[in-house]
């Protein structure tokens, strides 16, 4: 039996070696995983790859950072990492659209909470990103206000 962490880390190496199999084969074929960027969660790993080759396109040289890891018990953990990338190619959108390249990068936190199986493999997960800040970051939607609405005198 894996644990969080030895899962985790595969998952890392395989993302930023960018090769699809790695990245996906830690999750279960029937793994669930909850993501702020759509409004369903991806359900198997077929979704799992599809998300996956759709941000590997878009960010050619997408990077995930360990910040820190941790084991709850056998079967579930956290971990927070930090993303970067500049996007370069299409990026698929929740509604299936192409948002062409901004050649924008992005830098962002997020969270994961996981739930093994008895294999060792990924049976659910749940991301926490800001995608505001994502879409900001790529000149999506627009700035930050410098004061409040309606907060002029």
């Amino acid at each position: 039996m894996g644990n969080f962490n030895d899962a985790g880390r595969k998952l890392i190496e395989g993302i930023n070696a960018h090769n699809i199999d790695a990245a996906t084969n830690v999750y279960a074929s029937d793994a669930v995983a909850y993501d702020p960027m759509y409004p369903e969660p991806l359900r198997g790993r077929d979704a799992i790859r599809k998300d996956t080759a759709t941000f590997f396109r878009a960010f050619p040289d997408l990077r995930f950072e360990i910040l820190s890891i941790v084991d709850k018990d056998e079967r579930n953990g956290a971990a927070e990492i930090r993303m970067t990338g500049t996007h370069t190619g299409p990026l698929e959108s929740p509604t299936g659209e192409d948002i062409p390249p901004t050649k924008k990068r992005i830098e962002l936190k997020a969270a994961v909470f996981g739930r093994l199986n008895d294999r060792g493999e990924i049976v659910e997960e749940r991301r926490y990103y800001d995608v505001g800040t994502m879409l900001r970051q790529l000149g999506l939607v627009p700035e930050k206000a410098d004061e409040p609405v309606g907060a002029r005198r």
